[in-house]
């Protein structure tokens, strides 16, 4: 078997949103199963692609402006090249703090744009992924001692990296600086280690599919405590939950029902009613329409789940929970199981998603056929010259995409006249209407100086603003 070993890594990005926004700069370090590091860390900063607007606010966060990136760092195939020759290590586990809900995704999307396999890293040879934001989480909820806990204005626990780093003398140098932030989350994961010992190892050896699976029980429907921040920071970001069917389409999810909640409108309301109160926006739900609690969770994204067993008394108080009430609707639904599964399946039956517009974004768009698989691998082989002659043509119209634009990006030398045209016809549509997302180029400009007159008399974030104002105007060729 392969020498297990974990790689702990961070992103700073150039905006928020993972499936569109570019990578400004990766860190990684790799440790053995007791934190000692192995080897020398891995830092390097992505070139952004110059059809690339960003988000001036990132820029002010992680102080890494796309001039800075363009003068010191590489090109994203290499870039992306260089991350996954470190995840696809055998026997690593790839693992940060929010990684799953953030970090796994910029590197799934920067694999897609590359012509990489964006899952393998994640389960071949040995390796895997974690995440101890939510190990976190249930420390405070349930171990606590050992461990100084932030809190915000309003009383409620900071779950903030920074926040948590700084309360417990945690080496972190620069706050949103990649390298930094990998050695905070060690220094986290060790000292909950430390200070909670049986409940990391609880956490460590739970974190697989089957181990999810077995906790929430379909045949005997059990509850279990779970971990998620969309229980709320006031409720420890914990709740009991009850599993009620599995997911229709999703074979690695499980629809659960939060046991907080009085389920009478579960059990009452028809299909079409529950669909509303789960998938309305908020702000279009009458004030009087509470949210029924029902919350798919996916056994392939790591959940923390934890035994009911596991809640003491003294614990339950403070996180706002009432257990007895919590079995009162436990026993509610099981009652009429065979119907609130049905009707849970027909919820989450009826959920379409929009496809992506954007080949960029389209990465769940459906799974990539083998022998498209195989052409991807093959893009990296191939001269430039050769794929401007057409000599990888790929069923999938995503992948043809992509292709175009990573010539364009990475070798415009090679693009025929017509293919100079529809580049800069693409890109100026982008900039000028943002059809699938993002700032426009007159959008950007503004939060640019609106920032600048929120800055006033700071000169290292002016500066930084001036560079990005300059970024703007370089991107103005293109309209």
């Amino acid at each position: 078997m392969s020498d297990f070993s974990y790689f702990w890594h961070d992103y700073e990005t150039f905006g928020a949103d993972p499936k569109r926004d570019k990578p400004a700069q990766f860190a990684g370090i790799r440790t053995d199963a007791d934190f000692n590091i192995i080897g020398e860390p891995v830092t390097l900063y992505c070139q952004p692609p110059a059809d690339m607007l960003g988000h001036p606010e990132a820029t002010l966060i992680t102080g890494i402006t796309p001039q800075y990136a363009l003068k010191h760092g590489v090109p994203e195939p290499q870039f992306i090249a260089t991350i996954l020759a470190e995840m696809a290590v055998p026997g690593t586990c790839s693992v940060g703090y929010n990684s799953l809900a953030f970090d796994d995704e910029i590197t799934r999307h920067a694999l897609w744009r590359n012509f990489h396999d964006p899952y393998e890293r994640e389960y071949k040879n040995g390796c895997s992924r974690w995440d101890i934001i939510n190990m976190v989480r249930l420390a405070y909820a349930l171990r606590p001692d050992g461990i100084e806990w932030p809190t915000r204005d309003d009383g409620t626990p900071s779950f903030k990296l920074e926040h948590l780093a700084q309360a417990n003398g945690l080496m972190q140098e620069t706050a949103h600086d990649a390298l930094s932030d990998v050695h905070a989350t060690i220094d986290l994961a060790r000292l909950i280690r430390d200070k909670q010992p049986r409940l990391f190892d609880w956490v460590t050896g739970h974190r697989d599919k089957q181990s999810a699976r077995a906790l929430l029980d379909m045949g005997t429907r059990k509850p279990a405590l779970h971990v998620s921040a969309k229980f709320g920071a006031a409720n420890g970001c914990l709740s009991p939950v009850m599993p009620i069917a599995a997911h229709p389409v999703n074979k690695n999810c499980i629809i659960t029902y939060d046991l907080r909640h009085d389920p009478a409108p579960l059990l009452e309301l028809a299909v079409d009613e529950i669909y509303d109160r789960i998938f309305t926006p908020s702000e279009d739900l009458p004030e009087d329409a509470p949210r029924v609690a029902l919350k798919g969770i996916h056994v392939n994204k790591c959940p923390v789940l934890a035994p009911f067993e596991m809640m003491r008394d003294n614990e339950a108080a403070r996180l706002n929970l009432d257990i007895n009430r919590c079995r009162r609707h436990w026993k509610a639904i099981h009652d009429r199981m065979a119907e609130v599964e049905a009707k849970a399946i027909a919820v989450f039956e009826a959920r379409v998603f929009d496809a992506e517009t954007d080949a960029e974004a389209a990465l769940y768009d459906g799974f990539v056929s083998n022998d498209d698989r195989a052409k991807a691998r093959d893009v990296h082989t191939t001269h430039a010259d050769r794929l401007a002659e057409g000599a990888i043509v790929f069923s999938d119209n995503r992948l043809n995409e992509l292709l175009f634009r990573w010539r364009a990006r990475h070798h415009p030398d090679t693009l025929a006249e017509a293919e100079k045209d529809d580049w800069h016809n693409w890109v100026a549509k982008r900039l000028e209407f943002a059809p699938d997302g993002g700032l426009t180029l007159d959008e950007y400009d503004e939060v640019v100086a609106t920032l600048m007159e929120r800055v006033k008399g700071q000169p290292k974030q002016l500066q930084l603003l001036l560079d990005l104002k300059a970024w703007g105007d370089r991107q103005r060729a293109f309209l």
